[in-house]
């Protein structure tokens, strides 16, 4: 078995050595962007700049709506879009662009009957650890979990809960985690990982970035160890983390600022 293989995002040297690679994989929310917000107006540029010079992937927990709200509505008019991978919800969907549409490559969707199923064990498991809230709770935004086809995902405060709530509710992940590994007890045939602030996703076994990243290296016929992946959860039970296992080089940065700059540093390479 591989061992992990993560950088901080301020190694030294380490901007330059990306710029080498065939292929750069990103999260979406805390990486390119603050939590379902679209990306700042310097990270469009940046970002878009970056796809126009070498394949970009984005491997993000969230849904396809998502990613066009904060990246695909937001980039430069001149963005190549045909050189970026799209890959919701950790990867069990894969979309890409040509000639201004988008088209699916592939959607590992779960069965209304197996969905019905996690949602009960995500109700259960919840209930346990004091974590489902009733309708008139106060610091309940939306519905705490949201069917997405390829996904099922559980955020403790809903799905529309402010950013500045989400960063308090479980500021060292343990809740998360520990709900997380209650959940996958109960859902054996199913991967369960810890995502955003507040969530929790489940897909199909299998279906996870690392099976991502594999599936991008089939289909550009570009090996692992010349991809890489920015994420920042980059820890053990992170959505980030099984890239770093893969083979690929997995890069920590901690908010979207960090990979603004580092962004910027491979351009300065790239363009050198």
């Amino acid at each position: 078995m591989l061992e992990f293989n993560i950088h901080e995002w301020n190694e030294q040297g380490l901007c330059e050595h990306l710029a080498s690679y065939s292929l750069i994989g990103f999260d979406l929310d805390n990486t390119l962007a603050c939590s379902k917000k679209p990306m700042t107006s310097g990270m469009r540029t940046v970002f878009g700049d970056l796809i126009n010079r070498l394949p970009i992937a984005v491997i993000t927990g969230g849904d396809l709506r998502l990613v066009k709200s904060q990246i695909l509505n937001v980039l430069p008019a001149y963005t190549r879009l045909d050189n970026l991978h799209i890959m919701p919800t950790n990867g069990a969907s894969y979309y890409r662009i040509s000639d201004g549409r988008l088209s699916c490559i592939y959607s590992h969707n779960i069965s209304d009957d197996d969905a019905n199923h996690v949602i009960e064990v995500i109700i259960s498991c919840a209930k346990k650890m004091g974590l489902w809230k009733c309708d008139s709770d106060e610091k309940l935004w939306g519905s705490q979990i949201e069917n997405r086809g390829t996904q099922i995902t559980f955020s403790a405060l809903g799905q529309l809960a402010p950013v500045e709530f989400k960063k308090q509710w479980d500021p060292s992940g343990v809740l998360k985690t520990t709900l997380a590994q209650e959940i996958s007890k109960n859902l054996p045939d199913f991967s369960v990982r810890a995502g955003g602030f507040t969530s929790v996703d489940i897909v199909s076994k299998g279906d996870n970035k690392a099976q991502a990243l594999k599936a991008l290296s089939s289909y550009c016929h570009i090996p692992l160890n010349k991809m890489a992946f920015v994420g920042d959860r980059m820890y053990e039970g992170g959505n980030d983390y099984p890239t770093s296992l893969t083979g690929a080089l997995a890069v920590r940065v901690k908010d979207p600022s960090d990979t603004f700059n580092l962004c910027t540093g491979m351009l300065k390479h790239l363009n050198s």
